[in-house]
């Protein structure tokens, strides 16, 4: 068994035309590439799966908190449409729970000197 937790920053992803959900390209190769992406308050993602390996464990993709599974078939992309998730992170999994990746909202900066 392969226990691989890569903690790559989503590069440069692309604005999706449906409005305005940024589409990220996750590559699955006995891990998750990038593993952790970085996502602003209120920002919706598409996440998009390609999986290159054949192991068993990288077949499905598990969103455990939002209730939330798919598979994965080997050289076809999966998409995966996130809602604007609450700060802090979102976790995403093989099958197996061995294989890890999440998606991370940073808290909304305050305004310097505000008061509630």
């Amino acid at each position: 068994m392969v226990l691989c937790v890569a903690l790559a920053v989503a590069p440069s992803a692309a604005w999706a035309q449906d409005g305005g959900a940024r589409e990220v390209e996750v590559v699955v190769d006995q891990g998750y590439q990038p593993a952790r992406i970085e996502a602003a308050p209120g920002e919706r993602l598409r996440l998009r799966f390609l999986r290159r390996d054949y192991g068993g464990c990288t077949r499905e993709v598990v969103f455990p908190t939002l209730g939330l599974r798919r598979e994965l078939p080997t050289g076809r992309p999966v998409t995966v449409d996130l809602p604007a998730l609450p700060a802090g992170e979102t976790p995403f999994e093989c099958g197996m729970g061995m294989v890890r990746g999440a998606v991370v909202v940073r808290a909304a900066p305050t305004a310097a000197g505000s008061r509630p």
